[in-house]
């Protein structure tokens, strides 16, 4: 017989949000594997998939994982990291790599179509982003009390504060400008890892960055994917070093790789619990 645990609707759908962090990346990959296999080739990054017919699907998996890192709910400061990383992603998909190639490439008419359809859904994210912001205050819902636990969170959350009103500046900035959006596909998704990582990092000890321990008893898993995090974003320039022109391709996907293995340690420990 079923126990009340797996019949809870607010369990089950904690359980498929997780699971969908896990799935989600994968139409991507089937789509680059059948897109390799048809042309015989890989592009130099997985960004460069954003200007190829695997376009629909990159923008699509990046939103959709964007909204399912806000609604995930763990503990203050990887909720506070979680919203960040999905508030990033929002804009690594909406704004194009490259856009300034791309645009060069345009007539000037489809040039102005194209930036005004960029900054339309910059403008849209960011009000909604905003309205989301108040009503988590208005409900007491923020996770604001987690840059007060320590020393140590407060620390992070100072500079993920510092980051995210340099990033909005940046994006206004550009946004009025209507040029080439330069800049703010790469600093989304530097800041996406950078916030991912924090979300990491907290479940290694509970004193300092966590009100309890969360680590299910796997606190060197997590110590290790922060380690692997960092030696792929120190691995690119060596690859490139070494003449591999897919350097970047492999590095993203290396990161997307231990992403994963988060959410899949993060299933298996809260699988089971109650709500």
């Amino acid at each position: 017989m079923a126990t009340s645990i797996e019949r809870s609707p607010g369990r089950s759908t904690l359980r498929y949000v997780r699971l969908m962090l896990l799935v989600v990346p994968l139409l991507l990959v089937v789509a680059i594997v059948i897109y390799g296999i048809a042309n015989q080739r890989i592009e130099d990054s997985l960004s460069s998939y954003y200007l190829g017919p695997a376009r629909d699907l990159f923008v699509a998996m990046l939103v959709t994982t964007g909204v399912l890192l806000v609604v995930y709910t763990g503990e203050e400061l990887e909720d506070f990291a979680l919203n960040l990383a999905g508030f990033y992603a929002m804009f690594v998909a909406v704004v194009p790599t490259r856009l300034g190639e791309t645009l060069a490439d345009l007539p000037i008419g489809e040039q102005r179509r194209l930036i005004f359809s960029v900054q339309v859904s910059v403008i849209a994210v960011l009000v909604v982003s905003v309205v989301f912001i108040w009503l988590g205050f208005r409900t007491s819902n923020a996770p604001h009390r987690a840059l007060f636990q320590s020393n140590l969170t407060k620390i992070l959350g100072l500079l993920s504060t510092l980051l995210l009103i340099a990033f909005v500046l940046l994006l206004l900035w550009r946004t009025v400008e209507g040029g080439q959006f330069a800049g703010v596909h790469a600093g989304a998704a530097f800041l996406l890892i950078f916030s991912m990582g924090i979300a990491i990092a907290s479940h290694l000890d509970h004193r300092p960055l966590c009100s309890m321990d969360t680590s299910g008893g796997k606190k060197t898993h997590y110590a290790i994917l922060l380690v692997l995090m960092l030696l792929g974003l120190t691995a690119w320039p060596i690859l490139l070093a070494l003449g591999i022109e897919e350097a970047l391709f492999i590095v993203e996907w290396f990161e997307i790789g231990l992403f994963s293995y988060f959410w899949y340690l993060e299933s298996r420990r809260l699988w089971n619990l109650a709500d």
